[in-house]
């Protein structure tokens, strides 16, 4: 089974109920899938409204909210994933991604803010149009139908990771400032 994963906290904004919507098309669709999502509830949307929308949905059989998780628990469950998810509608420069990226795991995510500049559409992940449940559906099922192009594409993540983003990347481009001063 092709397992994603999802870490925001259950705010409108980070795109919840959009992930939840194309789930539901996945799964009147018999596509084999689940979904991992982890993070706090909130005033918007608490952990029981959020499991009644999954029950309402008949996904309780494809989704599952973990809450909140730290450390080796929350690596446990990157770890497992065969992609990321976050379909956000309003964000600047998503860590989570980074994290996503640091464990070669394919995106799917939105073009907002700086994330088209973490993740090339095609290359290291898959972006879609914001508050679109139906290219988000058809782009889950993309990577679903082709695990070799999914694991590929976590690979070029992990590669773009190290080489933009990782703590010898960063002390590169401190040093590269300083010199330049």
């Amino acid at each position: 089974m092709f397992y994603f994963l999802s870490v925001a906290n259950l705010n409108i904004s980070k795109g919840a109920i959009i992930l939840l919507d194309a789930c539901q098309s996945l799964m009147e669709k018999n596509v084999s899938f689940c979904v991992h999502f982890v993070g706090s509830e909130t005033a918007e949307i608490s952990k029981k409204d959020f499991l009644k929308e999954i029950i309402n949905r008949r996904l309780d059989e494809y989704v599952i909210y973990h809450g909140i998780k730290y450390g080796t628990e929350k690596d446990v469950i990157f770890n497992e994933a065969n992609a990321f998810v976050h379909p956000t509608l309003n964000d600047c420069f998503p860590l989570v991604l980074l994290e996503a990226m640091q464990h070669s795991l394919p995106i799917i995510s939105t073009p907002i803010g700086a994330i088209p500049d973490m993740v090339t559409d095609g290359d290291n992940g898959l972006l879609i149009p914001e508050n679109d449940p139906v290219a988000l559906a058809d782009a889950m099922r993309k990577l679903i139908e082709n695990p070799q192009l999914a694991h590929d594409m976590g690979e070029r993540g992990y590669a773009r990771f190290v080489q933009y983003y990782s703590a010898s990347a960063f002390e590169r481009n401190l040093l590269e400032i300083l010199k330049n001063i």
